[in-house]
């Protein structure tokens, strides 16, 4: 059987973990429900695209204190890699980090599905004991062409009302040079904002971080270094060229953006770039509500990814 004809959906180890895996073609997703249900790892070709922290490979969240503190390293948190479901905004994270239940506790896989139309893998969040809140995410691979989607959903089943919008964070392996269009009418340096505490919109051009063009914006993330953006859209769209020992990989991700939308963080997309591990990551957001006691959100991300027919000529220095 060619690889182009391979699809499946199995249970086996990846590094180190108990996962699920969801193959198409030289496609490999891997999803880790005991750890904050990730989709851990994209690869094409066995070649691997987002960054897994190799000091957690397959470690488990504890409470225990010194083993929690263990797990987070220099940060308040442990940075475990792939991709994850956060709630925005971050000014509402308990301790300042992520909800510890929903981003490092085991998630439990509600269904697998496999027929000649797609596969997929739905899980749910424990009910955080810190906010009320659970989160569920639902990944679908549909059975042509080179993309995925992924609906996550936060449900409020505290008593009291709460502010708070989804929050979809990948974390892929420098190097890469991320693309955004910029909305039509909208000067360049008006769409992108440079959050506070983070270098600003003029320093990462004179870097040659921001790169304007004529009707989008490329941002280089090749170094360590850190930086965080936030960006004005109307389409939704975002995606990076990553440069990889056998060529270069196209990643793109697709959400909706409803006019007159509220942000919780001002804007859809952001960008962050990390101060030493060699990642940045790709974040887009839903629209923020507040949800009542037992009302729910849904937000859907599309992704693809594909390897360039040819070496690309961009600049990645």
């Amino acid at each position: 059987m060619s690889q182009a004809s391979v699809r499946e959906l199995v249970e086996a180890d990846f590094m180190g973990w108990p996962a699920f895996v969801l193959r198409q073609g030289p496609l490999a997703l891997h999803v880790v429900p005991c750890v904050g249900g990730r989709l851990m790892g994209i690869a094409v070709d066995g070649e691997e695209l987002c960054f897994v922290n190799p000091l957690l490979q397959g470690r488990l969240a504890s409470d225990a204190p010194d083993e929690w503190a263990a797990l987070c390293g220099d940060w308040d948190f442990p940075l475990w890699g792939g991709g994850k479901t956060w709630l925005a905004p971050e000014s509402a994270w308990p301790g300042g980090a992520p909800h510890r239940d929903l981003d490092s506790g085991a998630w439990n896989v509600s269904t697998t599905w496999f027929d000649d139309e797609g596969m997929g893998i739905a899980l749910a969040s424990p009910v955080c004991r810190q906010s009320g809140l659970q989160l569920r995410r639902r990944l679908t691979l549909p059975a042509a062409g080179s993309g995925w989607f992924v609906d996550h959903q936060v449900i409020n089943t505290s008593g009291r009302a709460v502010f708070r919008g989804l929050w979809d964070v990948l974390m892929l392996k420098r190097p890469a040079l991320v693309h955004l269009p910029v909305p039509r009418g909208q000067a360049w340096h008006s769409a992108v904002h440079a959050l506070p505490g983070r270098p600003s919109v003029a320093a990462l051009k004179a870097d040659g971080i921001l790169r304007p063009g004529e009707d989008s914006l490329a941002v280089a993330c090749n170094a360590p270094g850190a930086f965080k953006c936030g960006f004005d859209s109307t389409a939704g769209v975002i995606g990076a060229e990553l440069r990889r020992p056998s060529g270069t990989l196209r990643y793109q991700r697709h959400s909706a953006i409803p006019a007159h939308a509220t942000w919780a963080h001002g804007h859809p997309l952001e960008l962050f770039n990390a101060p030493a591990l060699p990642y940045f990551e790709i974040e887009t957001h839903s629209p923020a509500t507040t949800l009542q006691p037992g009302e729910r959100l849904t937000y859907r991300v599309e992704e693809a990814v594909q390897r360039l027919p040819q070496p690309h000529e961009g600049d990645f220095s």
